[in-house]
């Protein structure tokens, strides 16, 4: 398809509206320039690798991480001089520079994200490769400052020669502070300060006294009152000055000469940089773009398949709050989608749409749509839309549209033969096919139109009032009807495109609407023929009804909604209820096990005095007390779910100590027993048949620990360091501070049933919290008679030796 063939359909859809906002996103000239000179992909997977690159931009803008700042100078100029063996200026090199260092940081930007950007990795490729580059920009920048003036510490002979100068300068100032302040030059001068011309330090004389002052005048004021005179004592200073000053510009000079030609050698992998720098500038205003127009990456294919939800014109979107968003969909098995309804109701903005979404994604920008939207790759375009008379050319709007319609014929005809079975290559859009002649002959002449553009493997759109082409959408294979909703409740356009379904005109419904008179629109009624009142009727109904469907949709989807939100809701509710109940549950054990606890330990104490004074009635008196707490925390408790009477378990059945969480295996039957045998870990205690709730049937079999072997438990291990290795460790890292004081109040239970001295809690240092609750605790604790920090061999103060009464 020619350029000027496309250059038309880009203009009628608006293209240069979006490339002319794209552009006013880009930092610098050359991006701008890249976004209006963007690049249409014909292939699928080129246009998927543009998508792409957009996409990750978009994403690390989202995420926080933003792409360095791409605002550069446009320096091919300052490059095509210093090749032709200019020298640069300093800001020429400073832009130099700056450009260097901006490719610098997106090649490691990138390269620590290598992995999450691929495809602008790629479209960085040519940036690898700057060692040489690094180099020059060292050297710029050792010579010229941020500001584009040469630095004095260029080289050692500048520093010198400047240095040089600023001294004769300060020489000067100090003569001149002399002369101003002088008896002698008081009456011939007009103010005490003093001016330079050419580089030349002179002070003001009145220009009647200039006799009186022998010297060299430079200069005169405007009203002609004062003399600018370089006295005679100041000219051989003022020589050195301006000698100074020229070696100092020759120094210059030869720096800048020096530093151009090394740029001229590396122009070539200059202009490379500042290419791709203006490639992620125009990809980076397609990011921005893209969340202007609240735009999605969509699929791409080439198999002419186009599936948009939600779709809406971009500059719309640009411009409004609220745009009605449409779904459309065009399966291969569709070639053409003929688009009817009321004038004024948006078929033109619907063709648009379509349009524009075609060139935005072959230039891998975002749409504005719903992500599973799905586009079409088309290599060409054409549209026809508005009025293309020519006046010049002596051309009707009839004889224009067919001008038009014959180039394309011809065109596709060249391109591709009749039955082609290939997915379609060209995008036809088509407003109002065949009008401003008969209607009769229009009608016919569209139909044909229209069959032929399918047969030639084209893809059209069309927007039509005439009822022959919905009747052929209707009934003929690879066409399809769709309309725009039009309201005769309100007789106003409601823009929602709907799929399948033709549309009325509604012409004379929205004349009366706009103030035509009765009696026209009366008349008009009675000029139209049966047939086609009768298709409009059925029109208007399957329109209606086809928006009680949508009603019926919206609510049914809103009932669905409210219904999962309930069920969501009440699933929470019946978690938190849950959460509460097994966080009230643990509360009131631990509670219970803490008196138990407390009980045990006051038994323990009366048996320590009951032996020394043998008083058996209050050792009897403890124990009861003890059977009591201990019958109240079962009864607190309740029954334990997936339980077994413990006098149905032999030996080897697996129960659990009430009241400490504590399980253990049966040693022998609990049949007609008060006290049984329970291995808990590696140790045998005897404990209270009331005690102790069944849990099952094991299969391990009860074993004694050998004599004189220290009892252990495979959760815990005796600490080496203590005096005796008859004691518990209790490792309590990563649990939290109630967890952590469960475990240790269950320990603590454990040691004093089996009569040992120590145990040692290791809790690990952390935020210090752990530690602290856990020492609070032991300070209260009815068994313990004291505790420490774990010596440097034990674990230091990550560790607690706890000494039990």
């Amino acid at each position: 398809m020619s350029e000027s063939f496309f250059a038309k359909s880009a203009a009628v859809l608006e293209w240069d509206r979006i490339i002319d906002t794209l552009a006013g996103l880009a930092h610098s000239a050359m991006g701008a320039e890249r976004c209006r000179a963007l690049v249409l992909e014909t292939g699928v997977e080129s246009a998927r690798a543009r998508m792409r690159e957009t996409g990750e931009m978009v994403a690390l803008s989202e995420e926080g991480d933003s792409f360095p700042s791409i605002s550069f100078s446009d320096v091919r100029g300052a490059l095509l001089r210093a090749a032709k063996g200019a020298g640069l200026e300093p800001h020429d090199l400073r832009d130099v520079s700056v450009a260097l260092g901006i490719g610098g940081d997106v090649a490691g930007f990138l390269s620590r994200r290598h992995d999450r950007v691929p495809a602008l990795c790629a479209a960085a490729a040519s940036l690898e490769p700057l060692g040489e580059l690094r180099q020059l920009k060292v050297m710029i920048d050792r010579a010229v400052d941020p500001e584009g003036n040469i630095r004095e510490s260029a080289t050692p002979d500048l520093r010198r020669l400047s240095q040089h100068a600023h001294d004769l300068k300060q020489r000067m100032r100090d003569r001149l502070a002399v002369i101003l302040e002088s008896r002698r030059y008081a009456e011939v001068l007009q103010e005490r300060y003093f001016a330079q011309r050419e580089g030349r330090y002179l002070v003001p004389i009145k220009a009647e006294m200039r006799g009186r002052v022998p010297g060299i005048v430079h200069d005169v004021s405007a009203s002609g009152a004062t003399v600018f005179l370089e006295p005679r004592e100041l000219v051989e200073l003022n020589n050195s000055i301006k000698v100074a000053e020229l070696e100092v510009e020759r120094e210059v000079r030869r720096i800048l000469k020096e530093i151009s030609t090394a740029v001229a050698e590396q122009g070539p992998a200059i202009e490379r940089v500042l290419d791709v720098l203006a490639e992620f500038d125009c990809i980076a205003a397609k990011a921005a773009l893209s969340r202007l127009v609240k735009g999605k990456p969509v699929s791409l294919n080439d198999r002419g398949r186009i599936v948009l939800r939600q779709a809406r014109h971009p500059l719309l979107v640009l411009s409004r709050e609220h745009v009605v968003p449409n779904d459309l969909r065009l399966d291969e098995t569709v070639r053409a989608l003929v688009i009817s309804g009321p004038n004024t109701g948006g078929k033109t903005v619907t063709l648009k749409t379509v349009g524009l979404f075609a060139l935005m994604v072959r230039a891998g920008l975002h749409v504005s749509c719903a992500p599973d939207s799905e586009m079409a790759v088309f290599p060409e375009l054409f549209a026809d839309i508005g009025d293309p008379q020519d006046l010049a050319r002596d051309l009707s709007s009839f004889s224009a549209h067919m001008t038009q319609m014959i180039a394309l014929l011809r065109h596709a005809g060249a391109g591709s033969a009749a039955g082609d079975d290939r997915a379609p290559e060209t995008l036809v859009l088509l407003d109002e096919l065949v009008t401003s002649t008969d209607p009769t002959e229009g009608a016919a002449l569209a139909e044909a139109l229209l069959v032929e553009l399918t047969r030639q493997n084209l893809k059209v759109v069309v927007t039509t009032h005439y009822n022959a082409l919905k009747l052929l959408a209707q009934t003929t294979p690879g066409f399809k009807n769709a309309s725009l909703e039009f309201d005769v409740g309100t007789l106003s356009p409601t823009y929602r495109l709907i799929m399948g379904v033709p549309g009325g005109s509604s012409a004379i419904e929205i004349a009366g609407r706009l103030g035509l008179g009765d009696a026209i629109l009366e008349h008009a009624l009675q000029l139209i023929t049966r047939e086609d009142r009768l298709l409009e009727q059925v029109l208007e109904d399957l329109q209606e009804k086809q928006r009680r469907l949508h009603r019926d949709e919206e609510v049914i989807a809103g009932l669905k909604a409210e219904a999962e939100e309930s069920a969501r809701e009440a699933r929470e509710i019946a978690e938190r209820l849950r959460a509460s109940e097994r966080e009230e549950k643990k509360g009131m054990k631990r509670k219970l096990t803490e008196d138990l606890l407390r009980a045990r330990a006051e038994v323990q104490a009366i048996l320590e005095e009951l032996k020394r004074d043998r008083t058996l009635i209050k050792a009897k008196e403890a124990k009861r007390q003890l059977a009591e707490v201990d019958a109240q925390a079962s009864a607190r408790l309740g029954p334990v779910t997936g339980t077994v009477p413990v006098e149905q378990l032999d030996a080897g059945g697996m129960v659990e100590i009430s009241g400490l969480g504590t399980t253990g295996v049966l040693l022998e039957s609990a049949r007609d027993k008060r006290r049984v045998r329970v291995r808990v870990g590696d140790r045998e205690m005897s404990v209270a048949v009331s005690q102790l709730v069944g849990l099952g049937h094991g299969e391990e079999q009860p074993h004694r620990e050998q004599k004189g072997s220290p009892p252990r438990s495979p959760a815990v291990e005796g600490p080496a360091s203590l005096e005796t290795d008859q004691a518990l460790v209790v490792d309590l890292r990563g649990k939290t501070a109630e967890d952590a004081l469960d475990e240790t109040i269950k320990a603590l239970d454990r040691a004093a049933m089996g009569g040992l001295p120590w145990i040692r809690l290791i809790h690990g240092h952390g935020t210090g919290r752990l530690k602290a609750s856990l020492r609070d605790y032991l300070e209260t604790s009815p068994y313990v008679a004291r505790f420490r920090p774990g010596a440097r061999a034990e674990g230091g103060d990550g560790v607690t030796i706890v000494e039990l009464r």
